[in-house]
């Protein structure tokens, strides 16, 4: 009888348990077929943010699950907020992601990209078969290694050769900061250089070395770098103000410790009440004395602090500092060059911490303790805006200028930006395209063609006829001599409705990109649109939990 029941389930269905979804090319052969429905899909990511792409992208509001409001136009923060259903689409946002973890940068690059060389797969499905045949992803391949090996090197025009020139790095990281926060990149750009110059070790840039503190009020111009950690809290005591101190830091609360379990203590007169609580002063002062007998001038905990800790901290002229986050405790930490300890007594010499001061400052109406040390490894960038989310999306674009210092610290080479470098690679490709033999040369013209993406979106977020554009663009980069690379793109600055032609010299707009940003974004794209093509069935498992609200 069992066997009976398991046969009587024919097919896929019977095989898979009950609830679970599956779509395949056998459900309509004719028209929207699997990978077509994944290429709808990510297109619709795709030309969502395309308008974000470019220092005149628009920004987007986003309203997450807790109902927490975002202003912002980094593509990568806008997916992180924006929960994504489709699995086909899931897949192009964690390319970006990955792209934001590794370079910083150019993430609306992938998306942008991706979506556009979907777009041009659909066009050649429709005139081939109804999935991908092997010769297009082939030729998507080749025409990354074309990229990367041959037409790439011929591009470069500039590189960081020495770091402690300011210049160069400041030439780098301009158009990085502008294309997150349009005319901010003036303030931004030396407080990130200035930054990275000091923590830069053996030529290599830590990003944790690098952090930033939000204070809502004046203005960006009033951000202000400062050597070492910044904490936005103010003191427990009455010392606001410590030289050349030394430093205990506490991961536990100071306070007097107590039993896990649950105990009685009968007193039977006053005298033992008194006893009792003399015995706890005279612990806590004897473990205050001697943290101060030690040299420590300074006590930063992470955990509760109690009234007795607090008066023989007051009595002894102790500067203490309270702070909840283990997070701010490790960073804190390593500007000082301290220890955490989890025990309540002196520290030894190896784990106390020093800075040259300490003070509490008023900024934006509320106390920040600051800690300034001349040999630190930590470097803070003090924020200053209006708003909320301009502090925030100031954040967003800090992180990306030090992840850009980071990896030209990895190599140096620059490209020119603006769109000029995309149509460089498309006018190649489009020309190698008609020397190669068989479907690859349609999949060789695709890939250039899915280029011009870029240029075409930032001409029409910059108000510009992206017609136009296109067309300056092509003429120019087409009739360069061999040799000599062309350094024309869009041009952002638009004065007014007839005046210019949408392009202009990237060499005297001085943007640039960097070479191993701009080829990981590629590669990215690349092998996130092709593993998405690869896709003929969709599996779906029955959701877990009950139904949704």
């Amino acid at each position: 009888m069992t066997s009976m029941a398991y046969n009587s389930a024919a097919g896929l269905a019977g095989m898979l348990k009950e609830g679970t979804r599956h779509f395949s090319q056998e459900d309509d052969p004719t028209n929207s077929s699997v990978v077509l429905r994944n290429i709808s899909a990510c297109l619709e990511l795709s030309r969502m943010l395309s308008t974000s792409l470019g220092p005149q992208g628009r920004c987007k509001l986003v309203v997450n699950h807790l109902e927490k409001i975002m202003v912002t136009s980094d593509c990568a923060a806008i997916l992180k907020e924006v929960e994504v259903e489709h699995p086909a689409a899931k897949l192009l946002a964690s390319a970006c992601r990955k792209q934001e973890e590794e370079c910083g940068d150019n993430t609306n690059f992938v998306l942008a990209f991706a979506g556009e060389l979907l777009w041009q797969t659909a066009q050649l499905i429709a005139k081939m078969t109804w999935q991908p045949a092997p010769e297009i992803l082939a030729g998507y391949r080749r025409a990354l290694d074309l990229c990367e090996s041959k037409f790439f090197p011929t591009l470069v025009c500039d590189s960081v050769n020495n770091f402690t020139q300011k210049d160069q790095l400041l030439q780098l990281l301009r158009p990085v900061l502008a294309s997150k926060q349009y005319g901010s990149e003036g303030v931004l750009a030396p407080l990130v250089v200035e930054a990275c110059l000091r923590v830069m070790k053996n030529g290599r840039v830590s990003v944790e070395s690098v952090r930033t503190v939000k204070i809502p009020g004046a203005s960006v111009s009033q951000s202000v770098l400062l050597d070492g950690y910044a904490a936005k809290s103010g003191v427990e005591t009455v010392v606001t103000s410590v030289e050349k101190a030394k430093i205990a830091v506490f991961a536990s609360g100071f306070e007097a410790s107590s039993t896990e379990a649950k105990g009685t203590v009968l007193m039977k007169t006053a005298d033992d009440l008194k006893n009792y609580n003399k015995s706890e002063e005279a612990k806590m002062e004897e473990i205050v004395r001697s943290i101060v007998e030690s040299g420590v001038k300074i006590v930063v905990t992470g955990g509760n602090l109690s009234d007795m800790a607090l008066h023989f901290l007051d009595r002894h002229q102790v500067m203490c500092l309270r702070i909840g986050s283990k997070w701010e405790l490790r960073r804190l930490c390593q500007a000082v060059g301290a220890t955490a300890l989890v025990r309540l007594g002196p520290p030894t010499p190896d784990e106390m911490g020093y800075c040259d001061s300490a003070r509490v400052q008023e900024m934006g109406g509320k106390p920040v303790t600051i800690f300034t040390n001349a040999e630190s490894k930590l470097a803070t960038i003090v924020l200053r805006a209006s708003t909320t989310s301009v502090l925030n999306d100031l954040e967003r674009a800090v992180d990306d200028g030090v992840q850009a210092v980071a990896q030209a610290a990895k190599d140096g080479r620059f490209v020119y930006g603006g769109g000029a470098v995309e149509m460089a690679l498309s006018v190649a490709l489009q020309q190698e395209a008609e020397k190669v033999p068989g479907l690859e040369q349609y999949a060789l013209a695709a890939f250039g063609k899915a280029l011009e993406v870029i240029p075409r979106t930032l001409a029409e977020n910059a108000g510009w006829d992206s017609t136009r554009v296109l067309a300056d663009l092509q003429s120019s980069h087409a009739s360069v001599t061999e040799g000599t690379i062309c350094d024309v793109g869009v041009d952002i600055d638009r004065l007014g409705d007839d005046q210019g032609s949408g392009t202009t010299s990237m060499k005297e707009k001085a943007i640039y990109d960097l070479l191993n940003t701009k080829m990981s974004a590629l590669r990215q794209a690349v092998d996130a649109t092709v593993t998405i093509l690869k896709v003929d069935q969709i599996i779906m498992s029955k959701p877990s939990g009950g139904p949704k609200m």
